[in-house]
Formats: structure tokens, sequence, C-alpha cells
């Protein structure tokens, strides 16, 4: 690598490098050779203790598929069959009627629902503490799929926390020990654990901030759930990890084909997903990957298989995005050109007083957006409190340094990031009838999570409350439809009877549909 590439490189974590902030490691191999390995920031900001190669970070997703590799090594050791139908290991967790097998669970066409927006539903956070017995316990209560297995896709974490309870019931061990003895110490990955348990401490961990364009914030990551997430590695384990999908010392070569063959659904439509790696192409350049997202951590493993070239990224904020700068990378080390930046069509002439407001976008993606004026300031509110928004022209905006960019207003709003452009919409807020605001009102009781939202009309408008997520308005949306300023399953849409009465509502959000809850009066 050339010393004008190693400079474009570092350019694209320039975030990394102002001052006392967050980081993280990134590391490059071409031909099983690492030819780039740099550590940015800080693991904690607080204490100043400075990012090395051995900081060990909270990877995330990344985790599934080496709670994929543990299945498909116990399904060549004869004692897992992938197309038997999950309740043939873990009955105890299998409260729907239909037949879901092992091999749906790694595919992501299960229709099982996500875990945590059955937490987020009952008003609990990533910031809480919860624990696998719990999320098993939540899993288990579900009487019904989201949609019959293998006809859709959707990504959803509860597959993989069954995969490890399936990995755990087959082996006898804990996940923990079983990837261990299976997976770390063959491959050498000495800095690498899953961290089952939420109070273990990890010597040499980063700790988890938020950037939300002028300042950090310390964001907790307090769970000990996993199979799905809480794998605590380096970039250096995890150069070794990638290696085994180049020359595969741990499984047979027929593992690592399978892994990375995309599934098919009813019908033969594709996906994009395989065994815990999404594959696609860049420009016609062949790939697998996976990000992982959790609190402030962000994480990649990107494999160029045919051009033999591996990314690791691994970070703990969230200001610069991890896909995204894997293929920024990838574009460099191939000679492509740079990605395409989207249009942003700006409205030059803008009054700032159409800016204000609570703007949102429409499923399956999920943005929830409230800008208020502070003192004469634009800001974005967020989970910390305002973030100021800087005026670039017209109705164009950004955040503080980060590469996010609004176009605000009435007419049509959009988000920007190096990641995705999202069309959103802004809610006209007018006051309905208090006739139609009292026929929703009343409390709501969803039996499969053991939870109570209550609605309420005030001032011509209506406001959901449940007890841990707080308030929240109600924007309509369509008919009988609104959606809240909750940050997950914001969609609501009241469900009426044959008489025309409401009877209850349904909430949905990007990895759950139709959550019913009955109303109770």
């Amino acid at each position: 690598m050339n010393e004008q590439m190693r400079s474009r490189i570092d350019s694209i974590f320039h975030l990394w490098t102002q001052g006392i902030c967050p980081g993280g490691q990134v590391l490059i191999r071409k031909g099983g050779e690492t030819i780039y390995e740099r550590c940015f920031g800080y693991a904690d900001i607080e204490n100043r203790v400075p990012i090395t190669s051995d900081t060990v970070f909270h990877v995330a997703s990344v985790s599934k598929q080496f709670t994929v590799m543990g299945v498909m090594l116990l399904s060549r050791d004869g004692l897992v069959d992938l197309d038997s139908d999950i309740r043939t290991y873990i009955p105890e967790y299998v409260g729907f009627p239909d037949t879901v097998t092992v091999r749906d669970l790694m595919n992501n066409d299960s229709g099982i629902w996500d875990l945590f927006e059955l937490q987020d539903l009952q008003g609990i956070s990533n910031d809480d503490i919860t624990t696998q017995r719990y999320a098993l316990k939540l899993i288990s209560r579900q009487n019904a799929l989201d949609f019959p297995p293998r006809s859709q896709y959707l990504y959803c974490n509860s597959n993989f926390i069954l995969l490890a309870a399936i990995a755990e019931k087959v082996s006898g061990k804990s996940l923990r020990e079983f990837l261990d003895e299976r997976i770390f110490r063959p491959l050498g990955m000495t800095k690498t654990v899953v961290r089952d348990r939420y109070w273990e401490c990890i010597d040499g961990r980063a700790k988890s901030f938020l950037d939300n364009g002028t300042q950090f914030f310390y964001n907790p990551l307090v769970y000990g759930i996993y199979g799905a997430t809480s794998l605590h590695t380096t970039a250096r384990d995890l150069a070794k990890w990638m290696e085994n999908y180049r020359t595969p010392t741990i499984c047979p070569e027929d593992v690592i084909r399978e892994m990375t063959t995309v599934t098919k659904l009813t019908g033969g439509a594709p996906t994009t997903y395989a065994c815990g790696l999404w594959v696609g192409q860049l420009e016609g350049h062949r790939y697998l990957q996976h990000v992982g997202e959790d609190a402030g951590f962000r994480t990649i493993v990107y494999r160029l298989p045919d051009d033999d070239i591996d990314i690791i990224i691994l970070s703990n904020t969230q200001n610069t995005f991890t896909e995204p700068s894997a293929q920024a990378i990838a574009r460099i080390m191939l000679g492509l050109p740079a990605a395409k930046k989207p249009e942003m069509p700006v409205r030059e002439v803008f009054d700032l007083a159409e800016a204000p407001g609570f703007y949102y976008t429409e499923l399956p993606q999920s943005a929830i957006i409230r800008i208020e004026e502070r003192d004469g300031t634009l800001c974005r509110m967020e989970k910390y409190g305002p973030a100021p928004l800087t005026r670039v022209r017209g109705n164009l905006f950004r955040m503080g340094h980060l590469e996010t960019y609004l176009l605000l207003g009435a007419e049509n709003p959009m988000l920007f990031t190096p990641e995705e452009t999202i069309c959103l919409h802004k809610a006209a807020d007018e006051p309905l009838p208090e006739e139609q605001l009292q026929r929703y009102a009343g409390r709501y009781y969803c039996e499969k999570l053991e939870t109570f939202y209550t609605v309420r009309a005030c001032g011509g408008a209506l406001y959901m409350e449940q007890m841990r997520r707080g308030q929240t308005m109600l924007h309509a949306a369509g008919e009988d439809r609104f959606v809240t300023e909750y940050p997950r399953s914001c969609f609501v849409q009241f469900v009426k009877d044959d008489a025309g009465e409401v009877s209850g509502l349904t909430l949905s959000g990007t990895r759950i549909a139709r959550m019913p809850f009955k109303k109770m009066r």
C-alpha cells in the first residue's frame, strides 16, 4: 500500500483524530497479510485511555456468524439437523404452532418477532439490565409468527438467541465455553470472549460513547444477552477469524460455502442474507459482510473473496458509519471511483419558522425526528438533549461535525447519512374533533408482553403513555393510524369492531408488525 492510499484511508476516520475523542481500530489485509493497521482515539475519554491494538470492543451483531458457525460445527458432529424443527432441541422456548427449522433461524426467514423490539414495547431499552434468561422467556411467550417461515426475510435478533440456546442444549456447555473450545482457541483468538454476564469485567474493554455532532455522551451497555450480540474481541483477533474464511481450519470447506450461500424464499425469491452474513456485490466485486450496532459501538467485517481483501473496523462511537467506510476503503483498494454523493434538492428560499416540528418516515425505514428552536438555534431533540444544527443554506442543515444532513420544512423533507437517504414526512398536527379523540382514549393491554398503554385526549390531540417509555404525542398518519415519538415500534393502528367502536390497537416497527393490544376500558 502506497502513502497516497494510506492517507486517503486515514482521512475516512478524521473524526477520530479530533483531540480527546472516541475512535476505533482499523485493519486491512490483502492476500492474508496485514497491509494497514491503525488505532484511533480513546477507549475511555473520561479517564484518557487511548485505544491500542489490545483494546477489546463489543462487536454487537458481528457475533451472529460465530453463533452460526458453532451450530454448523454441531451439525457436522451429527448432533444438530439444520432442517429439523427447533422444537427437537428447545421445545420449552417455542410457543407458536408453525414449524421453524434451525436453518430458518440462521437465514433470518423464520417469522419470529425481534427480541429488542419486544423489549422496547415493554419499555426496556438497551440501557437497561436484561439477561439471556429473560430474553428466552419473552421469546417463548410469542404464540404466533409475523409471517409464515421462509416466505419473507426479516432481520431478527431472536433467531440467534435461540441458536445459542440450541448450541448450549446440544453441547452441554455454555455458548461462551463451546465457542472458546471450538473456535477461539483453535484460531488463536486470545482476546475474544462471549460476555454472557452483564457484570463481567473484561481487561482493556472500550466504553461506548454517542456523538451528537458537538459533544460526546457516555452510553452504557449492560445487558447479558448473547448469541445475537455480546461478542467482545479485537481487530487482530477478527483477522484470524477472517483467515478461516480464506483457508478453513476449524471446519471443512463446505461449511464456509454453506455459510456464504444466500437462501431462497418460498417461490424462489432471493434475499441477500446467508447464515449470519450479508452477501452482495460492489460494482461487480463479490463481498460478504456483517455490521454491528449496539449503543455507541459500531463494527464491520467485510471480505472481498475474489480479490482476497479483508477490512475490519471496530469503533466505540457512531459518528463514522462503518459500512460506507468499509466500502470506501474497498474502492481505494480496487481502484474504483468514490461513491456518488446523493443529490440534495435544497430550497434556497426558506423561512426558518417552517423548520420546527415532528418528522417521521414510513416503514420499513425508521426515522423519528423532532426539531425545536432553543435560544435562537435549531436543534434536533435527542435522547441526551438538544443537538444544535448548522444551517448550510436554504432548508439544508447539518448536525454539527457529523456527515448527517436534513432538509427541513413541510415540502419534501429528507434525511441524508453516508449510509442512506430517507424521505420524511412532517406531521401537520391539526386539532382533531374531541368526539373522535374520545373514541380512541382508553387503556390497552397486550397479554404476550404483559404490558399496558394508556391513550388520552387533551387539547385536540392524542397522547400515549407507558410506564417506562413515558408519554408521547400521537401524530395522525392515516385513517385511525398514528405515529409516536418513541424511537422503535412507533406506528399505532386503532382497531374497530363490527359496530365501529374502537376495540384495540396494534403497534408496529421495523421488525415487528401489528403487535395486538386489547382495549380494556
